[in-house]
């Protein structure tokens, strides 16, 4: 998927994984420790389950091969922390990400997964807002926004990343951006996806092209079918066709490879990530991959006057 061997790196980075708790996000944690990073897992907590991923995670990080900087002196491993987060409350989410900006002044990489698939209609959160787009957009948006001064203080090669995994280049665009902008009238499966899609592809495009960000690489990445527990959430009959057809998916560990190594790795590598393509008014902006790491598309309603209005 990469030629980015399983090594330490040769300076200190760190990433904060959110979703990291199961699926891809998981298995992105488990990669980035492997890699020499120190892994800030953000997720849903149960008793125990942040222990046993710092555990697991300390376990990836003693698998560097021999000669790395690390083998002889223990004590430089790095320090994985977990952080208890409920996304469907953009609150919980300021206050994390605040947290995390507080206690790490230089962050290297950003990435997030955290989702749901569900047939239900518009479900508020607390807050308001509808559950499957505050964990699909509003709250990767507001993670983001709170470590940005910590991600542009990166001193990676070719810049910091943030990554959002979700439908880049598959979804298409949201047609009542200005008449609905908060998805209030028309919400139904298809619009849920393509809104996500499309607001995520023009609020990174939006940080993208700001001046304060040019050291930090935005991503909207799209995983393809992998073989996790998504669906959970699912109705009973909707449920056993996904787990039937899930061994058809592609390996977490697999696709964490190809969501990482052209970005987060080719970027610490000082390696030339994915070149840009799509609809673009102007140059420079957010990167669209594709599952297997290749340069996929923006939609046709993609524009420089949408982001605004959207942001």
């Amino acid at each position: 998927a990469s030629n980015y061997t399983l090594t330490s790196t040769s300076k200190k980075r760190t990433a904060v994984v959110v979703g990291a708790t199961s699926g891809i996000g998981e298995a992105c944690a488990h990669r980035l420790a492997e890699q020499g990073y120190t892994v800030i897992a953000v997720g849903r907590n149960k008793p125990g389950r942040g222990d046993e991923i710092v555990s697991t995670l300390e376990s990836k990080s003693k698998t560097v091969p021999s000669g790395s900087e690390h083998e002889s002196n223990t004590a430089t491993l790095p320090k994985h922390e977990f952080r208890s987060l409920d996304a469907f409350s953009l609150k919980d989410v300021k206050i994390v990400a605040e947290e995390i900006a507080k206690d790490h002044e230089v962050i290297d990489a950003l990435i997030m997964t955290q989702g749901m698939a569900t047939t239900q209609g518009f479900t508020p959160t607390e807050e308001g807002n509808d559950e499957k787009l505050t964990l699909h957009y509003w709250s990767r948006i507001t993670m983001t926004l709170f470590l940005l001064p910590s991600l542009r203080r990166s001193t990676m090669a070719g810049g910091s990343v943030v990554l959002s995994v979700l439908s880049g280049g598959v979804h298409g665009p949201y047609q009542n951006y200005k008449a609905d902008p908060e998805l209030r009238i028309n919400y139904g499966i298809k619009n849920v996806a393509d809104y996500a899609g499309f607001y995520t592809d023009l609020g990174l495009d939006y940080m993208a092209l700001r001046d304060s960000n040019s050291g930090v690489n935005f991503v909207h990445a799209s995983p393809g079918f992998v073989n996790t527990n998504w669906g959970q959430e699912f109705g009973v009959l909707i449920k056993c066709f996904v787990r039937m057809m899930q061994p058809l998916g592609r390996k977490a560990s697999d696709c964490a490879e190809f969501m990482l190594g052209p970005t987060v790795f080719a970027s610490d590598y000082s390696d030339a990530l994915p070149t840009k393509s799509g609809n673009r008014d102007e140059e420079g902006g957010v990167w669209i991959i594709g599952e297997d790491g290749q340069s996929k598309d923006l939609t046709s309603l993609h524009s420089t006057e949408a982001s605004k209005f959207v942001w």
